[in-house]
């Protein structure tokens, strides 16, 4: 079995802790405003989008497939982006869950690609097709979005930010010692 270390496997600990920080913010910061919110996970994944792109960039010469993690990266930061431009229009708070539906499926594809790819010395890789799996199904409720109020899709947002967050850190853990 081949092993190949993962450079900068922190890079998805920062994406997790960032994750988990705007999942205990939009479930414990009840008076937070809609607009304050989305401004945060725009700039909570931009940040992270810097730090994949970074880890993947640092990873070219030590691990053959560093395509996804810069592929998420990338992913994040246009994401971010549109999510702060896009912000102040009058159907907002509709084109905010879009956006994190959109985010949602798209990372949770790329997540479950990587965790089918990822070596087998990788001890956690289960949980990032079990967090792949979650993101995926949250991102299709998001775009149904049952719910009736704001603070209803804040709460699955928030929830789906701690159970993504979790995931992903344990998950760069196992690359660590991968």
């Amino acid at each position: 079995m081949e092993k190949q270390s993962f450079k900068n496997w922190w890079t998805y600990t920062v994406k997790g802790v960032f994750a988990i920080a705007f999942g205990l913010i939009a479930l414990f910061v009840p008076n937070a405003s809609q607009d304050w919110l989305v401004q945060l996970f725009g700039g909570f994944i931009i940040m992270s989008g810097v730090f994949l792109i970074f880890g993947a960039i640092s990873n070219i010469r030590h691990h053959k497939k560093w395509g996804l993690w810069f592929f998420e990266g990338l992913l994040d930061l246009v994401l971010g982006i549109i999510i702060i431009i896009y912000h102040h229009s009058k159907a907002d708070i509709e084109l905010f869950i879009i956006f994190v539906a959109i985010w949602a499926i798209t990372v949770g594809f790329t997540q479950l690609f990587t965790s089918m790819n990822a070596n087998r010395g990788v001890r956690t890789r289960w949980l990032l097709l079990l967090n792949a799996l979650i993101v995926i199904g949250a991102g299709f409720v998001l775009f149904y979005n049952p719910f009736e109020t704001y603070a209803e899709t804040m709460n699955l947002i928030g929830i789906l930010a701690l159970v993504f967050g979790a995931f992903i850190t344990l998950y760069s853990f196992g690359l660590k010692e991968s």
